[in-house]
């Protein structure tokens, strides 16, 4: 089975963005990102991004992920969006069914990538939906912003799987999540 994975870098204080959503305090830690991301993309087959980051990837010079199956999760309408892109406003877990089906039956050993935000993260995580969190953890404190999770009160209980410098003080933290779950047992 394909596994959803929330890979997001995160500040040291927890947050995927300063309030106003923007990217540019990742801009120095670019190059290790690219170099840490081109290789991980090559294990993923589909995409999952909620409406905001989805417009706010479109502004920064279009939809980079080519013929990647993608959902994404908005109750608007995109208008001139790419093929690959599929609108959706209901139930994540049907969601996420219709984009399985999508994904090439040739390359079954890919994986699902949660690409953003914490709105869309959070309403995932509410459904149980989320395998693995991949936290890109950038030495950067933020003081606030958006976080991790949005709109969530769920308690999930998740394990530290591994750890990754990839450079310039960023280390990516891997956790799986316990069963259907579950809190871990001792």
């Amino acid at each position: 089975m394909r596994l959803v994975r929330y890979h997001v870098a995160v500040s040291l204080d927890g947050f995927i963005s300063p309030p106003d959503g923007a990217a540019d305090w990742l801009e120095p830690y670019g190059k290790v990102a690219v170099g840490f991301l081109g290789p991980w993309m090559k294990q993923i087959g589909g995409i999952i991004v909620g409406r905001a980051t989805y417009d706010q990837s479109i502004g920064m010079g279009g939809w980079m992920y080519g013929q990647t199956p993608a959902l994404v999760m908005t109750s608007r309408p995109i208008e001139k969006g790419p093929q690959s892109i599929h609108a959706y406003g209901g139930d994540p877990a049907a969601g996420l069914a219709s984009l399985r089906a999508r994904m090439s039956q040739q390359d079954l050993d890919t994986d699902i990538w949660l690409y953003g935000g914490g709105v869309t993260a959070g309403l995932f995580l509410r459904h149980n939906l989320i395998d693995l969190v991949e936290l890109a953890v950038v030495p950067v404190a933020l003081g606030k912003g958006r976080p991790l999770f949005a709109d969530t009160e769920t308690q999930l209980t998740f394990e530290h799987t591994g750890s990754q410098p990839i450079g310039m003080g960023c280390v990516v933290n891997s956790y799986r999540r316990i069963g259907n779950g579950e809190k871990k047992r001792k």
